[in-house]
């Protein structure tokens, strides 16, 4: 498996509607992997805070983007070199295709919001199925990061973490590196 930078594309946010569903799309791409999420509609704020404070005590360099735009973003990755994944009910399975992008070397991953227009899927260089029955893209975005990744983020260190979960099987064990006063 190859170095992977992985950016994730959210498409068609919508404030107030979509406020947890898209928290969650950014909790899951920075824990799964990927170096920032770019949400597609209306640019809300309260969402780049919460993950700015996430960052800041759990660590890392994960970013929150706002574009108006979702075309100008896939055309600009493409030119960066980025392969764009569509991740859908419909499309090639998943299953078939994890090893496949593991090998990329950039990934832009894009996942909907709204009802996602004929655009989308025809611009993606691949539409991927995770399962095909309805399902939530918080799902289907951290199934297809494992699965591209091959499980190796789920053991990922994030540096400058000032809290740690101690792994135990039974209660809660939590490190924090508190400022000096």
């Amino acid at each position: 498996m190859v170095d992977q930078e992985i950016v994730v594309l959210r498409y068609g946010h919508r404030i107030v509607r979509d406020y947890r569903v898209t928290s969650h799309c950014c909790l899951v791409a920075r824990a799964f992997g990927a170096k920032k999420i770019i949400i597609a509609g209306a640019e809300d704020k309260s969402i780049g805070k919460s993950v700015e404070d996430i960052v800041k005590r759990w660590g890392g360099s994960f970013k929150v983007e706002f574009t108006e735009s979702w075309r100008k973003i896939m055309s600009n990755y493409k030119k960066k070199g980025f392969f764009s994944v569509h991740l859908t009910m419909y499309g090639l399975p998943l299953e078939t295709e994890a090893k496949k992008l593991g090998k990329r070397g950039k990934l832009l991953v894009v996942i909907g919001s709204q009802k996602v227009e004929k655009e989308v899927y025809e611009k993606s260089d691949a539409n991927i199925s995770v399962t095909g029955q309805p399902h939530s893209e918080i799902a289907a975005l951290s199934v297809a990061l494992d699965q591209i990744q091959n499980g190796k983020e789920l053991g990922k260190k994030f540096r400058g973490a000032k809290i740690r979960i101690v792994p135990k099987e039974r209660g809660k064990k939590v490190t924090k590196k508190l400022k000096p006063l």
